[in-house]
C-alpha cells in the first residue's frame, strides 16, 4: 500500500514537472520567433531606409532664378520642369524668384552654389547675368534673353535660348489692318539690356518702312501712366517689347489704351493675354521646353555647355485677344485676325 502510495505520487509530480517544462519551451520558443520577427522587420526597416536613402543620394539638385513673375516667364518655367519631368530625370527644385528685385539674384547665385546645385535655369536677362557672375563651374541654361553675346553671356558654362523676334513681320501684319498707321509708340526700361537690344532693332525696321517711334523711358511699374500720357495724342499704336516691367505692367496698359481706341501689339503671347491686341512672338512654355532639352543632353547626354550654342527659339506663333479686337471694332473674321490664334 505504501509503495503504491509512493508510485502515484512520484507519477503525480512527473507529470506535473513535464506540464512545467512544456510550458516553459512553448514560451522560450514564442519568444525565439518574436526575436526573429522583430530582428527581421528591423532588416527589413533598415534596408528600406538605406534604398531611401540611397534614392535621395540619386536626385540631382536643380536651381531656377526667375527675375520677375509675369505670363510669359511664367510659362517659360512651366515647360522647362514639364520636360525635365516626361525625360524621368530624378531632382530636387531649388526654386528662386526674384518679383522683379534685381539685387536679390546675386544672392540666390550664392545659395544655389552653396547648396551645389548640378545646373541651373536661369529665365530673364538680369537673372542670366547675376548667375554667370557667381556661378562658374556649373551648368547654367538661361531662357527670355533677347541678346546673349550683347548680356555678357559667353563663359564656357553657359547656354541657353534666345526670345529674339524680328519686328518685321509683326509689323507688316499690323499696317494691313491699320494701313493709316504713321508713328508707333513704346515703353521700356533703359537699364535693361534686354530692352535696349529690341527697341534698337524695332526702330530699325520701322525706319525701313517709313515709321517713327516714339519711345519713353521707364525705371518702374509706377512710371507708367505718366509714360501713357505722354504718349497718348503723339501716336497711331502701341508696341511693347519684352521688357520686365512692362510686361508686368499690361493689364495697366491695355486698359488704357483700348479705353482711346488705341491698337497695341507685342512681342510675347503673354501681353496678348493680358489684352495687347496682337503678337506674333515667342511661345515661353515652348522655349522653356527647348530650354530644359539643353539641359537633358548635359545631364544625361554628358556634354558639355561649351559644345552647346545657344539656340534661337523655334516656336512662334501668331496670337490674336478676341475681346480687344471687339473693343476696337475689327472683324475676326478677316486677314491675319481670322488666320490667328485666339484668346480672350
Amino acid at each position: 500500500m505504501e509503495g503504491e502510495f509512493f508510485y502515484w505520487k512520484n507519477l503525480s509530480i512527473k507529470i506535473i514537472w513535464e506540464d512545467i517544462m512544456k510550458k516553459t519551451i512553448k514560451k522560450m520558443l514564442g519568444i525565439g520567433v518574436m526575436a526573429l520577427l522583430l530582428a527581421s522587420c528591423g532588416k527589413a526597416e533598415n534596408k528600406d531606409q538605406a534604398k531611401e536613402e540611397a534614392s535621395s543620394g540619386d536626385k540631382l539638385k536643380i536651381g531656377i532664378v526667375q527675375v520677375a513673375d509675369h505670363p510669359s516667364l511664367d510659362a517659360a518655367r512651366e515647360g522647362f520642369i514639364e520636360k525635365l519631368d516626361s525625360e524621368n530625370i530624378s531632382y530636387e527644385l531649388i526654386d528662386h524668384r526674384a518679383n522683379g528685385d534685381l539685387a536679390l539674384i546675386a544672392q540666390f547665385a550664392t545659395d544655389l552654389n552653396n547648396k551645389k546645385a548640378d545646373l541651373v535655369y536661369t529665365i530673364g536677362t538680369p537673372a542670366a547675368q547675376g548667375v554667370a557672375n557667381t556661378i562658374k563651374d556649373k551648368p547654367v541654361i538661361y531662357s527670355a534673353v533677347t541678346d546673349p553675346e550683347g548680356a555678357g553671356l559667353k563663359a564656357d558654362n553657359l547656354t541657353g535660348v534666345s526670345d529674339y523676334v524680328e519686328a518685321g513681320k509683326l509689323i507688316d501684319d499690323f499696317i494691313k489692318l491699320y494701313p493709316d498707321t504713321k508713328v508707333f509708340g513704346t515703353m521700356y526700361n533703359t537699364n535693361e539690356q534686354n530692352s535696349v537690344v529690341q527697341i534698337e532693332a524695332l526702330e530699325k525696321a520701322l525706319s525701313q518702312r517709313g515709321l517713327k517711334l516714339e519711345k519713353q523711358g521707364v525705371s518702374s511699374i509706377n512710371d507708367i501712366p505718366q509714360a501713357i500720357a505722354s504718349l497718348k495724342g503723339k501716336i497711331d499704336a502701341m508696341v511693347t517689347v519684352t521688357d520686365n516691367v512692362v510686361v508686368n505692367a499690361m493689364p495697366v496698359i491695355s486698359e488704357a489704351l483700348i479705353k482711346d481706341k488705341i491698337p497695341s501689339i507685342a512681342y510675347d503671347e503673354g501681353s496678348v493675354k493680358n489684352g495687347a491686341l496682337m503678337s506674333e512672338g515667342v511661345n515661353y512654355k515652348e522655349l522653356g521646353s527647348q530650354a530644359a532639352s539643353l539641359a537633358v543632353q548635359i545631364l544625361k547626354d554628358k556634354k558639355s555647355p561649351k559644345d552647346l550654342p545657344y539656340e534661337k527659339a523655334t516656336s512662334i506663333k501668331t496670337l490674336v485677344n478676341e475681346k480687344t479686337a471687339k473693343a476696337l471694332g475689327l472683324d475676326l473674321n478677316k486677314g491675319i485676325l481670322k488666320e490667328a490664334e485666339k484668346v480672350d
